[in-house]
């Protein structure tokens, strides 16, 4: 994708318990990029348990969806993604 600012929408479908959790995720990410700060940020995702969370993103296009990126580091399943 291009370096300029993109505006959609990621639509999500999970237990009413993860909620807080994912939103305050998103917010810290939010608050890190508006103070300028970098930090590894991470949710917990319990698939033995009710963590079972549905996407779906709305305002891209299939020319416009980016592809799919190999993780910066993988170790055993635990993934950083990272644009640099």
């Amino acid at each position: 994708m291009k370096s300029e600012d993109v505006t959609f929408t990621i639509e999500c479908t999970m237990k009413g318990r993860w909620v807080p959790h994912f939103l305050s995720m998103l917010n810290y990410m939010q608050y890190l990029g508006n103070i300028g700060s970098s930090r590894k940020v991470a949710l917990y995702s319990d698939g033995d348990g009710d963590f079972r969370p549905k996407f779906g993103v709305i305002g891209l296009t299939k020319d416009d969806f980016p592809k799919v990126v190999e993780p910066r580091e993988d170790n055993k399943g635990n993934r950083l993604y990272d644009a640099g």
